[in-house]
């Protein structure tokens, strides 16, 4: 499990299903709410746990940009939060990256660094690339970069 913003409005935290399914750690971490975004991942029922589960497949044809907004606000309403996807890679990383981005107000390339920085694995597949592209021009008009510059950054994975 990986720290992604740890401050006193927020503890926001990427991760896998087994980082989800560790009671102990979620305790220990006071965290409240998990996001489960992967179709394939059972969270068991932890105490003190509000679970939320998105069944997203980690394919080129799941669109889960027509969520960046809906778990964006969710993420935002917690003192304390992990989302997960199978491995914390993929699905959980956009969602992430699509958070920040619309919270504060970071453009792609520097989401993605953030996120990766703290979290090294993190390898959203392309298609996830291409639609965050998409989102960036949504909020803010305008991209950091080209349509290819955003596909190399994800070769860089």
């Amino acid at each position: 499990m990986s720290k992604i913003i740890y401050t006193d409005a927020i503890h926001l935290y990427l991760g896998s299903a087994s980082d989800a399914n560790d009671a102990a750690y979620l305790t220990k971490n006071n965290i409240k709410t998990v996001i489960c975004v992967a179709e394939e991942v059972k969270i068991k029922n932890a105490t003190n746990v509000t679970v939320h589960k998105y069944k997203f497949k980690d394919s080129y044809d799941c669109d889960i940009s027509v969520y960046f907004d809906e778990i964006s606000d969710l993420i935002h309403k917690q003192d304390s939060v992990l989302i997960n996807c199978l491995a914390g890679v993929s699905r959980s990383a956009s969602l992430v990256i699509a958070y920040l981005m619309k919270y504060y107000e970071m453009d792609l390339r520097e989401a993605f660094l953030y996120v990766r920085k703290r979290r090294k694995m993190i390898c959203p597949n392309k298609q996830f690339m291409i639609y965050l592209h998409d989102y960036e021009f949504k909020l803010f008009g305008e991209n950091s970069m080209t349509y290819d510059e955003c596909v190399q950054l994800f070769y860089y994975c």
